[in-house]
Formats: C-alpha cells, sequence, structure tokens
C-alpha cells in the first residue's frame, strides 16, 4: 500500500463519521481511486502530498479524452462489471460527470489541507467546466388543452 491508500482510507473515515450516505461515499472513493491510479501510472506519484495543480489539471484533460468505461481500480471489477456488454464504453464523458469528479477530488484535498495532512492545497484554483445545460421542451398549449379535455370529470380521481 502506499501513503496515498492511507490518505484516501483516512478521508472515508472521516466521511463515515459525518454519517454521510453511501452514495455520497461510494462516489467520492470511486473517483479518488481512479485518480489515485492515474497519478501512480503515469506521474509515479504514490502521496496524495506529491500533488500539484499542473497534475489535476492534466487529469481533468485525460478524462476529457478517455472515453467511458476505459479505467480500472482494479482488474477484477471488469468481470464483475462486464464493460463490454454495455453500449457506451469509449463514448466520451459528459462535462457534468467531470465536474463530479472535479469536485470529489476538491472535497478531499480541502479535507487534507484542512486537517493539515498536506502542507498546500492544489485544487484551491481549480474550478468546474462550463457546462451548457440542454433547455426544457414544454409541452405546447394545444396538447395542454388536448390533456386536460382528455379527463373524465365525472370520476373524483381524474377531477
Amino acid at each position: 500500500m502506499f501513503q496515498f491508500d492511507y490518505d484516501i482510507d483516512d478521508f472515508m473515515d472521516y466521511c463515515i463519521a459525518q454519517q454521510l450516505r453511501p452514495k455520497t461515499m461510494f462516489s467520492y472513493e470511486q473517483a479518488l481511486k481512479i485518480f489515485q491510479r492515474y497519478m501512480l501510472d503515469i506521474h509515479n506519484i504514490t502521496s496524495a502530498a506529491e500533488t500539484k495543480e499542473i497534475h489535476i489539471r492534466e487529469y481533468i484533460k485525460y478524462i476529457e479524452s478517455r472515453g467511458k468505461y476505459t479505467v480500472l481500480v482494479d482488474e477484477k471489477t471488469r468481470y464483475i462489471n462486464n464493460p463490454q456488454n454495455r453500449t457506451d464504453v469509449g463514448k466520451s464523458i459528459t462535462k457534468t460527470t467531470i465536474n463530479n469528479y472535479i469536485r470529489n477530488i476538491k472535497v478531499f484535498y480541502n479535507y487534507l489541507y484542512d486537517n493539515h495532512l498536506i502542507k498546500s492545497n492544489p485544487v484551491t484554483r481549480i474550478k468546474q467546466l462550463k457546462n451548457s445545460r440542454k433547455p426544457l421542451e414544454f409541452i405546447s398549449d394545444e396538447d395542454f388543452l388536448r390533456l386536460i379535455k382528455s379527463f373524465d370529470n365525472s370520476k373524483f380521481h381524474q377531477f
């Protein structure tokens, strides 16, 4: 195990103590393990304290280009998740997903910095990606009137 593993475990213990929802903790752990794997494989970094802002910026570019389900934290999960059966393998990752990864990494490093486990905080100047939202499609006035007219007012549950 590397120091990075201990840092993540310490953070996850903190999350348990804060009584975060299991889904939130799973999201944190998954994002951090993928980030840790990148840091080890690409930059040979084994501790969160060694991380610099430039590493995080490069990671953001990396996840923008890599595609869905192309990185595994552990090879054992390949047999559990069966990515070969997915129709969206390799397709681009949405900005919303990337922003979730950024948020999770920021929470982790802010925790480490606030608890004096790292001397400088590499996420201070990292910002979320600009994400355009799709406008909602509204029902037309004609369709709305047709919907209202379709109710049977003689029945209580439709009135």
